[in-house]
């Protein structure tokens, strides 16, 4: 588990680091350096393949001595201790702008007095950055001492491939040399694949949602101040974050709803990058007047409403409270009380989460606090409530939420003018898992008349 843990991070900050060096994309046939047989001048390491995770006591270098075939290897080694419990790797972005279903990534290893395990994590991404695939070597659990050997790793090639992410990983001590990697579409060498008629190398970059200044917006409310940011024309609609998310975690919905709705999505208070000044204790109550604020502030009398979590329970709330404000509600993986809306196990998990953060003494630690308390004591909403509301109201979750399913049938039994969907194999985090049927979903109830 922690080295998986490591891998998740590692990767998500290799991408970054992969992305900033384009120079290994300009070739005219793709040469893409995967012998490690272009050299930087002045340097010992290898044109494309850059440095994203490298952590005390490893060294990449290329080595000619040790080679499968040409003149020259890459390998990893753990020089000291202080790497025996680390990790290193290396990596490679190609663009996904070929004709094809499979990409297969070739490459020959060898290794010696390896105590941990090899890797070679392979992955695709969407245009948003997104995983959309990802495998590796983790499951044959390749160590020790061992010659040149040829593996091999595959991955469906989606419509929706953006980029293609190639990271040779040493993990613990030892040393390994990795040599003559080959990538192939639908088992054509890269070299020769076919590009997508459509393919742009000169695409706009994503759009950094919930960091994106050109289209952001702060509103002050009681001791707080709230960011949000707008998107699209047409009716407004009002996208809410579960706990300790932001923004940013509706990418994939703001893309797709703002071509037929304006768009608002707002940072609850202390969380992306609103601001919170209270010292009292968090509630969704507090929250549904915030966003009261806000929907006065941008002179918006009715709008419609997608909450997540959190958000689901805020949308409940201003939904029961201010029925004039709401035209549509969708909601997914909300609750109306914590006692009743998940198991005892979770909720041992969630006080377990709080007495780690509690000897931390840093700001962010302690509004940590404040929120996982949060889900312990809130929301009070009561079925009388959930009567007052008027407005349709869409209520999803997924199939394995930690929102038990009982509690998401009992918020829709309560409703007047409810719908249920239950989305299958997700969990309590569908809108990321499952973003083009829920989209799709969402839009339906939305554009029903």
């Amino acid at each position: 588990m922690k080295y998986l843990l490591l891998i998740v991070f590692a990767l998500s900050h290799l991408t970054v680091c992969c992305q900033i060096y384009p120079d290994s994309l300009n070739n005219e046939r793709d040469e893409y350096n995967l012998g490690f047989e272009k050299i930087i001048p002045g340097s010992n390491s290898s044109v494309g393949w850059h440095t994203g995770i490298t952590k005390s006591g490893f060294k990449i270098v290329i080595d000619s001595n040790e080679k499968h075939n040409g003149r020259y290897s890459l390998s990893i080694e753990c020089i000291n201790e202080e790497g025996a419990s680390n990790y290193a790797m290396t990596g490679m972005f190609i663009p996904a702008k070929y004709v094809g279903f499979e990409v297969e990534v070739k490459f020959y290893l060898k290794m010696k007095n390896v105590k941990e395990h090899v890797d070679f994590p392979f992955r695709i991404d969407d245009g948003d950055d997104d995983k959309l695939q990802f495998t590796n070597l983790l499951s044959r659990r390749i160590y020790g001492t061992q010659d040149w050997k040829q593996y091999s790793l595959k991955l469906p090639l989606q419509k929706e491939s953006s980029k293609i992410y190639l990271f040779p990983l040493l993990y613990g001590s030892g040393k390994m040399w990795i040599d003559d990697i080959q990538v192939l579409i639908d088992g054509v060498d890269i070299r020769f694949a076919r590009f997508k008629p459509n393919y742009n190398p000169n695409a706009p970059k994503s759009i950094n949602y919930g960091n994106n200044a050109a289209a952001s917006g702060k509103v002050k409310v009681k001791n707080a101040e709230l960011y949000y940011e707008t998107y699209g024309l047409g009716e407004p609609l009002l996208l809410l974050h579960g706990n300790s998310q932001s923004i940013n975690v509706f990418k994939k919905q703001i893309k797709e709803f703002s071509k037929s709705y304006k768009v608002i999505a707002v940072d609850t208070r202390g969380q992306g990058n609103s601001t919170d000044n209270n010292s009292e204790p968090l509630s969704y109550n507090l929250y549904a007047e915030d966003i009261k604020v806000l929907l006065d502030s941008l002179h918006i009398s009715k709008v419609n409403i997608l909450g997540w979590s959190d958000g689901g329970n805020t949308g409940l709330i201003l939904a029961a409270k201010y029925p004039d404000y709401v035209k549509k509600l969708a909601v997914t993986g909300a609750c109306t009380n914590p006692n009743e809306a998940v198991s005892s196990s979770t909720l041992a998990e969630v006080r377990k989460a709080i007495e780690g953060l509690k000897d931390k003494s840093d700001e962010k630690s302690k509004y940590q606090v404040k929120l996982f308390t949060m889900l312990l004591t809130e929301p009070h909403i009561t079925p009388s409530d959930l009567k007052y509301i008027k407005a349709p109201v869409l209520v999803m979750a997924g199939e394995k939420d930690m929102i038990l399913e009982k509690h998401t049938r009992f918020i829709a039994d309560n409703i007047s003018k409810s719908q249920l969907f239950i989305f299958k194999g997700a969990s309590h985090y569908v809108p990321v898992e499952k973003a083009l049927e829920f989209n799709n979903k969402v839009l339906m109830f939305l554009n029903r008349d």
